[in-house]
């Protein structure tokens, strides 16, 4: 067994005495790696920026761990060839005093090829350091031998941003028991992945700066010419440098950077015509002879510099580096900050300030505000770098306050709370109490835990379970397909809101999640957020656009109608104001442009906030965080879009004004919920639903569900604290949604549908959407009749009218024929779209009328009474306006309606059902007009209350609004 590092262990001096010694940041990772050794066995990350020394403390490491063989993995050939260099001779910690000057050396081994033989593995026994690049021995690669666990018991990373490839990855899962020692300037990726174990030291890159490891760094931005070549205007520009900084007495080099192979051969060819600067060209596929040939003309000055393609990014020792031609800017900020530091060290007195010459119009990435004239690059450099750094210093903090309360052992595979990855989603709820997460976490009967832990840090905690279900395909239970699932929940004490992540997102699911959070009953310490409240997280999206987008009709009747999604790049540029005037927002998605990345969010009226992506747990708290903050705030939400033009609206906990229409909410349209009646299943969205006027409360009215003439159920909503829904009628009806089994309030509470108030505002759920306040009645819609004074039973709309008189319905539909139709339909009855429906087939186009009639009489409650005779048959009427209004645009659906409803019980008063037909299929060439007549005989247009005015005047609003001509026939 190889005794190298473990001998001579005790010959180490970290503070030595008349000898140069470390300097602060390599001190200071020694001593932590040391301590992290005497303590712990997971990986040691130890992140100092490029030039700090990081190379003397890597091949110290084997000494401080006492180890015996010892693994080093290099990103490249030529980093591995310093790397064996500097063990062979271990020259650099001798000159230090940190080593004594007459030490043996290691016997050190540099792998070329792929061990592609067990036996080479068993060569590599008697050396103590074993010096390779991952495509050399790494399992993951095919034809490459599986090596001895126990070969090594010490694995060191250079430029250990690597590591998380799958390369990496293999070489160290085949060594178990060795311990890991990660190195690296950037302890962060572009693609987010965690390096694994934990950061044990980190030396700022501003602390760099102070103490002069870091020089001054230059951006001199290029600007070509009008038509002139970028790559020959960046060519020029760095030759001009070049001699200036020579003439100045600075030994400097250049490097042209580029991203492939061709086009580097064309910038060489560019510098030899358009330069006088002596380039040679390096690229991945040049042999090593070639390369050290290229390295020694450079160091000897016989080369004014280089042309590589994605070279000396990382871990190459020439500090001659000092001008960079970048003709392909990085995109990634940790590869920026690695190759700037290539050029900012200052470790020669002939060294100057290191400049980069690029075109500023082509920097599109992370990286932009580098690239900004007159900025202080070491600096900017210094706040960008540690910025990160310490952001991943606490997702690691984070990660590491999770205690595992629950986890299953498997042979298979090993939950770890790392290993998780949520994607952004939440629904928020508002609460004072403080959850319990001593209290045992809700896990589905049907289910098995697989995993618990939580945070009192990040006050979070997590769950998984798994199901197994028989499939459907199955006669027997011989297969189960199993699935898992996830659930996350954290608490912003702060802002006093509760984010609830589930996989499962029914309602029931949310509820029973909370419900384990909470001694007692849930619902009276939480609430779901308003609307309004909700999409107050859209202020984090900056200058943004939005691609996917509702808006609630605030109208009933039209299935396709009640609720429009616009889709695209610029979707809300397509809302008008036309629209608001009677639509109001829904769920919303959009994103922004920051520093080239995209940002998402979306949030919806459910109280439900998301963004496409995906993170670590820590990132998933701090994304909920940003949310709360804004949630906090009851500033003004201005998107600088369309989108500000529609309402959304606010929680109410009383009713504002009187139901009077209901529509069921749009999902149902969209998977229609069936209803189990007499052993048969009914679609609901086929039956009736009807406002019980007259039975509302301060904060709770009541509605029924008819087929036909049969009442199969009725509701009480209430508002009070909570939106609630509980069926009062005895028979508890049970529906499917989505397959799943609930009952009829259950799914109406879960998917409030929309109501519709007296004034046209909109009731869904709690949250109350205002109209803009009516004009007042416009009284040219007003048409009076003498025999509503005389010859008309008033209170009579139908039936046995008093002597010598005429119903209601009598008189329009002698009025209506008197007017010629083509067509005339008495519909009166449960599901009606009208009392009447008259059609007139003009040359341009079809006039369709319909007309509700109501009588003086009905029932009141004392709120009706006390706002004036006559309120009661205004609120019905208004309930019946907006029901219909559905049909106004819709010519087919009217007249698929009105054959059903001729096919029924209902009447055909003039015409026959095929001219009907072929009347309203001219439409296709014609324009279809749409009139809505209330016929009001008990209201007086000479003295309508204050309260029935406002009333009429907003049904008449509403229907202008849906496209439609009002009618209002009352008497004188």
């Amino acid at each position: 067994m190889s005794t190298f590092f473990r001998d001579n262990q005790r010959k180490v001096q970290l503070l030595p005495y008349g000898s140069p010694g470390f300097r602060t940041p390599q001190l200071g990772a020694a001593c932590a790696l040391l301590s992290h050794s005497t303590r712990f066995t997971e990986p040691a990350v130890v992140s100092l920026p490029t030039g700090t020394g990081k190379t003397a403390v890597l091949q110290l490491t084997p000494f401080l761990w006492s180890s015996s063989r010892v693994l080093v993995l290099t990103p490249s050939r030529l980093v591995r060839e310093q790397i064996e260099k500097g063990f062979e001779s271990l020259h650099l910690l001798k000159s230090l005093g940190i080593l004594p000057a007459d030490l043996a050396c290691p016997n050190v081994q540099s792998i070329e090829g792929r061990i592609d033989e067990a036996d080479k593995w068993e060569s590599l026994r008697p050396v103590d350091v074993v010096v390779s690049t991952p495509m050399s021995l790494s399992p993951s690669i095919a034809g490459i031998a599986c090596p001895p666990s126990d070969l090594f018991d010490l694995i060191v990373v250079d430029e250990a941003h690597h590591v998380p490839a799958s390369s990496y990855m293999a070489i160290l899962d085949a060594f178990p028991t060795a311990r890991k020692a990660f190195f690296t300037a950037t302890p962060f990726r572009r693609d987010k992945k965690q390096l694994p174990g934990k950061l044990i030291y980190n030396y700022p890159m501003r602390n760099a700066i102070e103490d002069g490891t870091y020089g001054k760094v230059e951006f001199v931005p290029c600007i070509p010419e009008d038509s002139q070549d970028h790559d020959v205007a960046i060519a020029r520009l760095a030759q001009s440098m070049y001699l200036d900084d020579t003439n100045a007495g600075f030994d400097h080099r250049l490097m042209v950077r580029t991203d492939s192979v061709k086009r580097a051969r064309d910038l060489l060819n560019i510098y030899e015509n358009e330069t006088s600067l002596k380039l040679k060209l390096i690229h991945g596929g040049n042999k090593m002879a070639y390369v050290r040939s290229v390295m020694k003309h450079l160091r000897e000055g016989m080369l004014d510099g280089i042309v590589c393609v994605d070279m000396f990014g990382e871990g190459v020792d020439f500090p001659r580096l000092k001008l960079a031609a970048l003709h392909s800017p990085h995109k990634s900020l940790a590869v920026t900050l690695q190759f700037i530091g290539r050029f900012a060290r200052t470790n020669a007195s002939e060294l100057g300030a290191a400049k980069f010459i690029a075109v500023p119009q082509e920097i599109d990435s992370e990286v932009r505000e580098l690239y900004k004239t007159g900025a202080s690059w070491e600096y900017l450099v210094a706040n960008l770098a540690d910025a990160r750094v310490q952001e991943e210093e606490a997702v690691r903090e984070g990660l590491s306050s999770f205690s595992a309360a629950h986890t299953v052992d498997s042979d298979d595979s090993e939950i770890t709370v790392d290993s998780l990855h949520p994607y952004f989603h939440a629904k928020v709820y508002r609460t004072s109490s403080e959850p319990r997460f001593d209290l045992p976490a809700f896990v589905p009967s049907d289910c098995r835990l697989l995993y618990e832990a939580q945070s009192d840090d990040l006050l979070t905690r997590v769950v998984i379970y798994e199901r197994a279900t028989k499939p459907k395909w199955l006669g027997n239970a011989s297969l189960s397909d199993v699935k898992n699932y996830l659930y996350l929940v954290h608490y912003d004490r702060f802002d006093e809101l509760l984010f609830v992540n589930s996989q499962e997102h029914a309602e029931e699911s949310y509820e029973a999640i909370i419900g384990k959070l909470f001694e007692g009953p849930w619902d009276s310490k939480c609430r779901e957020l308003a609307h309004s409240e909700i999409s107050r997280a859209l202020r984090t999206l900056r200058d943004p656009s939005f691609f996917n987008l509702g808006m609630r009709n605030q109208e009933l009747g039209g299935a396709d109608e009640s609720y429009r999604t616009l889709t695209g790049p610029k979707a809300d540029r397509r809302v008008t104001r036309s629209d608001a005037a009677i639509r109001s927002r829904g769920h919303v998605f959009g994103g922004c442009n920051v520093d080239g990345q995209v940002m998402t969010l979306g949030v919806s009226s459910l109280s439900k906030v998301w963004s496409n992506q995906y993170g670590l747990i820590p990132k998933y708290v701090d994304w909920c965080r940003e949310i709360a903050a804004e949630i906090k705030s009851d500033a003004p939400v201005m998107t600088g879009s369309n989108l500000d033009l529609l309402n959304t609206g606010q929680r109410v906990e009383s009713l504002p004004s009187v139901p009077v229409g209901i529509v069921w909410n749009e999902k149902f349209y969209q998977n229609p919920p069936l209803l189990r009646v007499d052993g048969d299943e009914r679609d609901i969205t086929g039956l009736d639903v009807m406002i019980e006027i007259g039975s509302e409360t301060e904060s709770t009215f009541q509605f029924c569900v008819l087929q036909e003439e049969t009442r199969l159920a009725t509701f009480q909503v209430s508002l009070d604290g909570r939106y609630k829904v509980i069926q009062l009628s005895d028979t508890e009806v049970e529906v499917r949604f989505g397959g799943a089994p609930c009952t009829f309030a259950t799914l109406i509470e879960q998917h409030p549908p929309s109501i519709f108030l007296s004034d046209f505002s909109l009731l869904v759920g709690s949250d109350w959407i205002t109209r803009s306040h009516p004009e007042p009645l416009d009284f040219s819609f007003v048409e009076t009749f003498p025999e509503f004074n005389s010859s008309v039973d008033i209170e009579r709309e139908v039936g046995t009218p008093r002597a010598g008189m005429i119903t209601i319905h009598e008189f329009t539909e002698k009025k209506l024929l008197s007017q010629s139709p083509d067509i005339l339909v008495y519909d009166h009855r449960s599901g009606e779209v009208a009392d009447f429906i008259a059609l007139w087939e003009k040359d341009d186009h079809v006039l369709c009328r319909i007309a509700h009639c109501k009588g003086a009489s009905g029932k009141k409650s004392d709120k009706i009474k006390s706002a004036g005779t006559g309120v009661s048959n205004a609120y019905e009427v208004a309930g019946q306006v907006v029901k219909s209004i559905g049909f106004c645009n819709r010519p087919v659906k009217l007249k698929d309606k009105l054959v059903d409803r001729i096919a029924g019980m209902s009447q055909l008063k003039r015409g026959s059902t095929e001219k009907m037909k072929r009347i309203l299929d001219s439409v296709k060439t014609k324009h279809f007009r749409f009139e809505v007549c209330l016929v009001q005989p008990g209201l007086s247009s000479s003295k309508l209350s204050e309260a029935v005015e406002r009333v009429l005047a907003s049904a008449c609003e509403y229907v202008q609004a849906n496209g439609a001509h009002p009618l209002l026939w009352l008497s004188e």
